[in-house]
């Protein structure tokens, strides 16, 4: 179950739901699936929903697993975000 959506999910006027579904390229049905835990959204989906809710909707609360990955990826390609220079240079 994804709490995150599905409170969303419960908030959302029913227009919303829509634009937000369509804009994403997905249906309101397939929101209440991920919501239910019956299916999982791919990192791509996640991005789709984060964009078309205007941040409403998260990849972190869509897809939690995904941040340690997005932890990693940001430490590689710029350890000034992640502080790992002023680790290293302890």
């Amino acid at each position: 179950m994804n709490d995150h959506l599905r409170e969303w999910l419960a908030n959302a006027t029913n227009e919303h739901r829509r634009d937000v579904a369509a804009a994403a390229k997905t249906t309101v049905g397939h929101l209440w699936q991920l919501a239910g835990g019956h299916r999982k959204a791919s990192a791509e989906l996640a991005e789709r929903l984060q964009d078309a809710s205007g941040g409403e909707i998260s990849i972190a609360g869509l897809r939690p697993d995904l941040i340690p990955f997005a932890r990693k990826a940001l430490h590689l390609a710029s350890p000034a975000i992640t502080g790992a220079d002023e680790e290293n240079s302890a």
